[in-house]
């Protein structure tokens, strides 16, 4: 039976292994496997003893043992008898007194003894007392043996229970708010125990990895790309150091797939040299830890992108998930910077540790958008991704021309994008979806160029002001409007309201921007000013559209004038 200071002192693997010796599962913490095997020897050992109390205490059926008779005399009159028989017959020979003693052995009882002679008769006092102190020592004794066997370890015991509590359940745990495995006393019981002092944080990444493992795609779908840097110098490193033509590679080009393949025989060249040959993929990023690292700074791969970058709010967010949520440490992420590539093994660490929530577990990268369908929404309602640039914006004519088409030709509701305004990022998967659309009316080989004004896709004809914009067009070139405020002059009958804004536009371009009245929230003219009589408690507001005879900017509403006073007729 081993004691929990002999379980304490051996290794996980150890331990797994004894727990695979009683049918025990094999899994989880030092801690925990340490628990079950203590817990399963404790029940061992309380079924043992309630065995052995029923051996030593079982009581006879009738039949068993001592003899019953219902015409026997007491036991008291029985024993009367027996000395008047003796004092009386004292000239019986030898064998008639060895016959009576014979007799006596197998004399029939049908009375117990009262309770007063079993607790020691007329001098019940002393037995008593007696028989408290026999259960007192019995108790100690007995519970200090207990404790030396499953609580007591060499040296002193007071100051390896209370590392076992720092360690495990304090300064070296992560689950708890106390968690500093740096701390000087962590540290000091670490060594006493023989524990790494980090053994939590050991344990969580050993356990995110095998997440990442199991999200590891195989063949040509790793998640990296070559870098022209990366090729470039693996063409050196083939030229000078290696000493092998480095086309096995297939002569890549930037943002081709790096496969296994490519790794594998990276470390068949590497094997050549020490410390060589087993680099993972990541070791190949910039600053990895490749011990050919000086060769290249740049790094060799990058993260596929994945049309997805982290956001300030979104790592705040993670930051604090894993702090109150999660209760893990979050930066398995390798502390991402806003404008990182969010990649596929971000998402499958997420959903690792959404999974252990009722709903969590299956986002997909667009679920952490802002307004997403996460479960966790409520806790990021500025998501944790944006779409990355593509160079390319939603255009003014662009909304509504996939509108029309949705519904004139294609056949097919347009509002897959997301109800986009203009301004949006036109992304990857927005064109990979119209793509899907005109694959079968003869289009689907669009890129985003060809949805320019003046474009190629065969559906240009369609959409002459295109559906997208550049960036740099957009910036430049789109006009917009600010500080837009309503005024009423009331010296009039009807008031005349007023409305006043900046135009701005980068090409110098002339303002025939739009504007729209709405009274009590319904439109009711677009004039440059409004005349009416507005009863009292009504609202007026309007939205000026910015547009410069080329381009339209973004709409801009004014605050809401409440009526408070009569107008006068």
């Amino acid at each position: 039976m081993y004691t929990e200071k002999e379980l304490m002192a051996l290794k996980k693997s150890e331990l797994s292994e004894i727990a695979k010796e009683f049918d025990l599962p094999s899994s989880g913490t030092k801690d925990e496997i340490t628990k079950r095997i203590i817990i399963h020897q404790t029940e061992r050992y309380d079924e043992e003893t309630e065995r052995l109390e029923d051996v030593l205490y079982h009581n006879p059926e009738e039949g068993e043992g001592i003899q019953v008779s219902l015409d026997s005399e007491t036991v008291v009159g029985s024993i009367v008898e027996a000395q008047a028989e003796s004092s009386s017959d004292s000239k019986m020979n030898n064998e008639a007194q060895s016959t009576d003693e014979s007799n006596s052995e197998h004399r029939v009882f049908t009375e117990l003894p009262t309770r007063l002679f079993v607790a020691g008769g007329h001098n019940y006092k002393p037995f008593i007392a007696t028989l408290a102190v026999v259960f007192i020592m019995m108790f100690g004794y007995g519970f200090q043996d207990y404790y030396g066997v499953h609580f007591s370890y060499e040296g002193d015991d007071k100051a390896i229970v209370d590392c076992i509590h720092v360690i495990y359940y304090s300064d070296g745990n992560g689950n708890d708010s106390e968690y500093n495995p740096t701390s000087q006393a962590n540290l000091d019981c670490a060594d006493l125990l023989d524990e790494s002092p980090n053994w939590w944080q050991e344990e969580m990444d050993a356990w995110v990895q095998s997440l990442l493992n199991s999200a590891t795609s195989d063949g040509n779908h790793t998640g990296f790309v070559w870098t022209q840097p990366g090729i470039d110098t693996m063409a050196y490193l083939g030229a000078t150091t290696f000493n092998a033509n480095m086309s096995v590679f297939g002569d890549p080009l930037a943002g081709d797939e790096f496969t296994e393949q490519h790794l594998a025989i990276w470390n068949g060249f590497g094997a050549t040299f020490p410390g060589g040959g087993n680099d993972s993929i990541e070791s190949l990023l910039q600053g990895g830890n490749s011990p050919f690292s000086i060769y290249m700074p740049a790094g060799i791969v990058d993260y596929k992108p994945t049309g997805y970058l982290w956001t300030q709010s979104g790592i705040d967010t993670m930051a604090y998930l894993g702090a109150t949520t999660f209760n893990t440490n979050m930066s398995v992420f390798g502390d991402p910077v806003a404008g990182d590539v969010f990649t596929e093994q971000h998402l499958a660490v997420w959903n690792g540790f959404g999974g252990m929530f009722p709903g969590g577990g299956n986002d997909s990268i667009a679920d952490l958008l802002p307004g997403g369908a996460s479960p966790f929404a409520i806790y990021m309602p500025a998501g944790i991704v944006e779409d990355a640039p593509t160079g390319y914006l939603w255009s003014h004519p662009g909304v509504p021309t996939m509108s029309y088409l949705g519904s004139s030709t294609f056949g097919a509701n347009m509002s897959v994008y997301g109800d986009p305004v203009p301004g949006d990022v036109f992304t990857e998967a927005h064109l990979a979806v119209w793509n899907g659309f005109t694959l079968a009316l003869g289009g689907g080989n669009d890129s985003i160029a060809s949805l320019l004004p003046g474009g190629n896709s065969p559906f240009s004809i369609y959409m002459p002001s295109g559906i997208v914009i550049t960036q740099v067009e957009w910036d430049n070139q789109t006009p917009s409007v600010s500080n837009v405020t309503l005024s009423v002059n009331n010296s009039t009958t009807p008031s005349v309201y007023s409305l006043n804004y900046v135009f701005y536009d980068g090409q110098n371009g002339t303002d025939n921007s739009t504007v729209e009245w709405f009274v009590n929230g319904t439109y009711v003219a677009n004039t440059t000013t409004y005349t009416a009589n507005l009863a009292n408690g009504s609202t007026i507001m309007c939205i000026v559209t910015p547009y410069d005879d080329v381009y339209w900017g973004v709409p801009v509403e004014s605050d809401t004038l409440l009526i408070a006073v009569e107008n006068q007729a």
